[in-house]
């Protein structure tokens, strides 16, 4: 979901040289992984200082 925290695994290549993709590992708040996701580079954007996470409940992720 949009705003999840997650990591890079790894950097995809697209095969007719269109936009690379990343495979990212999402977790919940205590570290357990949830899931690994592939998505376009563009989709992803960088964590900054001036925001702080927020947690919400996976039932109402739906």
């Amino acid at each position: 979901m949009r705003g999840d925290v997650a990591v890079l695994v790894d950097r995809v290549p697209h095969p007719s040289g269109s936009e690379p993709g990343v495979v990212l590992e999402v977790f919940n708040a205590i570290g357990e992984s949830l899931s690994v996701v592939a998505v376009k580079e563009s989709d992803i954007e960088p964590l900054r200082a001036d925001e702080v996470p927020t947690v919400r409940s996976l039932a109402a992720a739906g």
